[in-house]
């Protein structure tokens, strides 16, 4: 920045966007698939990449934005420490760089697809960062709080003008995100069989069923229902059954008469059926392997 600028933020200077954009054309296709079913990175890590980028660059509408976001998914579920700590780094590393940097470190702990999706976030998060930031900096130069510089005012004008329509939608899913937390019950504490007495599926659905919960549109949906909902399940000899709603989730031995539905095979396709994406973040961050 300008020596004579107190603005301390970067903002969307065309030298300091090229390096993004072209990032950000390179890896399209990762940033789509990002968004999509299959993601190779999940919702919660793909949040916890872009604070860790907005935290370097200090944007306080991308960090409101995708607290909400982040805040509405709930906690990440436990990956492999290695891999997640690499990722935030790399993501910190080329925040505080201001280009995207050498992605071969991420190559020997991320599957190849999983790293497309990772440089993709970056370079979007960086551009939004950089858009951002650029509003703050043009109120800053309204206010008299910068030099006002006109040539540089016009396009920083230009610049939060182009990026409104995609700006104001966001704030609003924020909104939208935040108030839907705000509204969502707490995680309950679920309810088990006597300790000694849980068989092992009971045991395994109770560590389970929280981490589903962790979503706040799932404890608004489920949660707030005006009778409980069992879901038996049977895996080989053993079976257990889940009752969720009314602010209470419960699991007992065996399946219970109430239930509605009985899924019967083995313990992972079981859980695939019950808590929907939750097995497949458990196994989507994963060492790469030789």
């Amino acid at each position: 920045m300008d020596q004579r600028d107190p603005f301390p933020r970067r903002t969307a200077d065309p030298f300091l966007l090229a390096p993004w954009l072209v990032e950000l054309a390179r890896t399209a296709g990762g940033l789509a698939r990002s968004y999509l079913p299959g993601s190779p990175i999940d919702a919660r890590t793909r949040e916890r990449v872009i604070l860790a980028v907005t935290e370097v660059n200090g944007c306080r509408y991308c960090a409101w934005i995708h607290g909400s976001w982040a805040a509405y998914l709930g906690d990440p579920v436990e990956g492999p420490a290695d891999a997640e700590e690499a990722l935030l780094a790399y993501a910190r590393a080329c925040a505080e760089a201001g280009k995207p940097l050498d992605p071969s470190p991420l190559a020997d702990v991320l599957p190849a697809e999983a790293l497309g999706a990772v440089r993709a976030t970056v370079a979007q998060i960086e551009v939004s960062n950089l858009v951002g930031n650029t509003v703050d900096g043009l109120l800053a130069r309204l206010t008299r709080k910068r030099p006002l510089d006109p040539l540089r005012a016009a396009g920083e004008v230009a610049t939060v003008v182009a990026a409104l329509p995609l700006a104001v939608p966001l704030l609003a899913l924020g909104a939208t995100l935040r108030a839907i937390d705000g509204l969502a019950p707490p995680v309950p504490e679920v309810q088990t069989p006597p300790a000694g007495e849980a068989n092992l599926l009971a045991h395994l659905l109770a560590t389970t069923v929280p981490a589903y919960l962790a979503n706040a549109g799932v404890r608004l949906a489920v949660l707030r229902l005006p009778v409980a909902l069992s879901i038996g399940m049977r895996a080989g000899r053993t079976s257990a059954t889940v009752r969720i709603g009314r602010g209470a989730v419960e699991v007992v031995n065996g399946i219970a008469p109430d239930a509605i539905v009985v899924l019967e095979g083995e313990v992972e396709p079981l859980l695939q059926l019950a808590t929907g994406s939750l097995v497949r973040e458990l196994s989507t961050l994963r060492l790469k392997r030789e």
